[in-house]
């Protein structure tokens, strides 16, 4: 961080808020931290269950709607850009999900809604972003992007992971296998 501001670089940090961390990503102190240390734009991103055994990391009611309200707070009280995701897609009309403001590209170059749905049936490694962003599933969450209101908070494709599933039923479907909870690999 000392570096990239010495450079002038823009930076941020995209922080995963789950059930036991959330007060320390919300802590005031901590916010500021990062701010001194020059950074400008803060992705806070709610957890969202892929396997079992990992719901009760998922945020309560209660912890999402503290979430929504100290962003808000941030949002007045530092010169940083604040994204809560998804807490801020329902002023956007929904989930920004499959190219409707972003997708994911896994490490494996598969194209994806997102994170949190991570289903592809198109790859940089054999197309272009641009070409892949046209492929049949990408297409298809968009044009039926109604099915994705999700205004309780929460992830709306993982709400509804298996509609977004049976998007590929008929074709190879490209997983990327998720690491075993407690897994150091």
């Amino acid at each position: 961080m000392e570096k990239m501001c010495a450079e002038g670089i823009f930076f941020g940090c995209s922080l995963t808020i789950t059930r036991s961390n959330v007060t320390t990503i919300t802590d005031t102190n901590f916010v500021k931290d990062l701010v001194d240390a020059g950074t400008s734009v803060f992705l806070l991103l709610e957890y969202v269950s892929f396997e079992g055994g990992t719901d009760d990391w998922v945020l309560t009611d209660e912890q999402r709607s503290h979430l929504r309200q100290t962003t808000e707070a941030f949002r007045t009280q530092f010169p940083a850009l604040f994204i809560a995701i998804p807490g801020d897609e329902e002023q956007y009309g929904g989930c920004l999900a499959a190219g409707r403001g972003f997708v994911h590209i896994s490490a494996g170059g598969d194209v994806e809604p997102c994170p949190a749905s991570p289903f592809s049936d198109a790859s940089v490694q054999t197309a272009s972003l641009r070409e892949a962003l046209q492929s049949n599933l990408l297409q298809t969450i968009r044009q039926q992007h109604a099915l994705l209101n999700e205004t309780e908070g929460g992830c709306a494709l993982w709400t509804e992971r298996e509609w977004v599933r049976s998007l590929l039923a008929r074709k190879k479907i490209i997983t990327i296998p998720v690491r075993t909870v407690g897994s150091k690999y």
